[in-house]
C-alpha cells in the first residue's frame, strides 16, 4: 500500500502525478474486490438467514429467531466474502497483465461512484458494530451497499 492510497481513500485530495504512482495495484485491486465480496455476502446472507429460518423451521411468530438468523446470516455471508475476495482477485488477475492492472487501479482512484462505495462500506461497518455490536456491523454493510448504489446514480 501506499500513502497516496491513502490519502486519495480519506478524501485528501492530490494531484494528477501523485496520483499516478500506483507502487501496489494488486493490493489496491484486492482491497476493492474483497469490499465488494463481504458487501455482497453479508446482503445476500441476511435475505437467506431470515427466509431460511421462515421456509424450514416454519416459526413465523418468533421475531426473536428471525433477528438472529438475520445476524448470523449477515455475518457468515460478510465472513464468506472476506474469504473469497482474495480468491476472486486472483482469478482477475489471471487475466490481466500488469499493465492492464495499473490501468484498472489508477481508474478506481478517480472513480467517485467507486471510492463512495468503498468508503461507506468501511465507515457504515464501523459505525454499526461500534453502536450496535453484530447487528449493527450487518445493517451497516447491507445500507451502505445499497445507499451507495442509490447515491452514487445521483453523482
Amino acid at each position: 500500500m501506499s500513502t497516496t492510497w491513502l490519502k486519495n481513500f480519506v478524501g485528501i485530495k492530490q494531484t494528477d502525478f501523485e496520483l499516478l504512482a500506483v507502487k501496489n495495484p494488486g493490493a489496491e485491486f484486492c482491497i476493492h474486490v474483497t469490499l465488494r465480496s463481504m458487501q455482497t455476502g453479508a446482503i445476500l446472507g441476511s435475505i437467506l438467514g431470515p427466509l431460511s429460518t421462515f421456509v424450514f423451521r416454519d416459526q413465523r411468530g418468533k421475531s426473536k429467531n428471525l433477528l438472529d438468523s438475520f445476524v448470523s446470516g449477515g455475518q457468515q455471508g460478510a465472513l464468506l466474502g472476506a474469504a473469497i475476495g482474495p480468491v476472486l482477485t486472483y482469478l482477475s488477475l489471471r487475466d490481466m497483465n500488469s499493465i492492464q492492472l495499473y490501468d484498472k487501479c489508477y481508474r478506481l482512484r478517480f472513480d467517485k461512484q467507486k471510492l463512495w462505495q468503498d468508503r461507506s462500506c468501511l465507515v457504515s461497518a464501523a459505525v454499526g458494530y461500534l453502536s450496535s455490536g453484530s447487528l449493527g456491523l450487518v445493517i451497516g454493510l447491507d445500507l451502505s451497499l445499497l445507499m451507495s448504489n442509490i447515491m452514487g446514480q445521483a453523482w
